[in-house]
């Protein structure tokens, strides 16, 4: 049964509410101004490419290590990471540091052939790099990329790859691998793998007590992660990156070498993330192959286009700054 409610009772009551929503309004304008002021002049000042292609390599490439950076420092970029189909990129990282001041350099190793395959030497020679600004930006340690079991079979390549599993077990090395990326904090990523072989790679990570763990560029050539697969990975304690690259492969990209690629959209990188979260979402260009174009440029229309389709300041905020910047421990 309904009762009458009195005038003072009704504009008391209303009051209360439209506070409460005053104050929840208040909150979430709060949230976005903190958002928007991590941006700054540009959508991508602060933010981290974890992907940058630079010359020399066995690929042409659009920049060096020096002019990626001062690109980036442009777009107003806190940081970008440096990787190479061939030896380190530590070298060059710590050079382009010294060059372009006011961006940060990372580096790491790929487990190609030209690095010595599963190399746990070339982790520990990384890491313990010294002089002329090496200290301490070797980061990342990836799988095999173009030498991998799984490029080699989608691509029909027909040489000896490099094995990460063997027998449906980690090859031994790997056991020093991971005990090294545990030991100094390093960035594991799955790079080339397939995508049970990734998960695979994830579980035997997590067991050996490895907290940072990438999956690279997931969406896709040669890797094509199912967004359910991205779930599980992401479920285990992975990061999945999410690279502009993928928009210039296929039949008509303007890099030869990359026609018979399956490419991706942004559109379709968006729905993943928002699928898979973005808390396990990081950005990166994966740009520097020649004639696409310049990393820092691509990186920029990437967040731009993700803007466009509706990614918030936010969203965006936590992808593209504060996940990168936690994997490279970066305050």
């Amino acid at each position: 049964m309904s009762h009458p409610v009195s005038r003072r009772t009704f504009v008391a009551t209303s009051g209360a509410i439209a506070a409460g929503l005053a104050s929840s309004v208040s909150l979430r304008a709060a949230e976005m101004q903190q958002a928007r002021s991590a941006i700054g002049e540009q959508p991508t000042t602060g933010m981290i490419d974890f992907h940058v292609h630079t010359a020399p390599d066995t690929a042409e490439r659009t920049v060096t290590a020096v002019e990626a950076a001062r690109a980036a420092l442009d777009k107003g970029l806190r940081a970008i990471v440096l990787k190479g189909t061939a030896f380190e990129t530590v070298t060059r990282a710590a050079a382009a540091n010294a060059e372009v001041k006011g961006i940060q350099v990372f580096g790491g190793v790929v487990f190609n052939w030209s690095s010595g395959g599963i190399n746990p030497a070339a982790v520990e020679a990384m890491v313990n790099l010294r002089g002329a600004g090496a200290e301490k930006i070797g980061r990342v340690v990836w799988m095999p990329s173009n030498d991998s079991r799984h490029h080699f079979e989608r691509f029909k390549i027909e040489r000896a790859p490099v094995d990460v599993f063997s027998g449906g077990k980690l090859v031994p090395a790997m056991h020093e691998v991971l005990a090294l990326c545990a030991k100094h904090d390093l960035v594991l990523q799955t790079c080339h793998l397939s995508s049970r072989e990734a998960i695979a790679l994830i579980k035997e990570a997590k067991a050996a007590k490895v907290q940072k763990i990438v999956c690279t560029h997931a969406d896709y050539d040669p890797i094509n992660m199912s967004v359910d697969d991205q779930k599980e990975a992401a479920g285990l304690g992975a990061f999945i990156e999410h690279a502009y690259i993928g928009v210039y492969l296929g039949p008509n990209s303007p890099a030869e070498r990359f026609r018979p690629w399956r490419g991706t959209t942004v559109e379709q990188i968006l729905s993943a993330i928002r699928a898979v979260g973005v808390e396990s979402s990081i950005l990166a260009s994966d740009m520097g192959a020649a004639p696409i174009g310049i990393p820092a440029d691509g990186f920029a229309a990437f967040v731009m286009r993700l803007r466009e389709l509706g990614m918030t300041d936010a969203e965006l905020d936590r992808a593209g700054r504060k996940n990168p910047a936690a994997l490279l421990g970066l305050s």
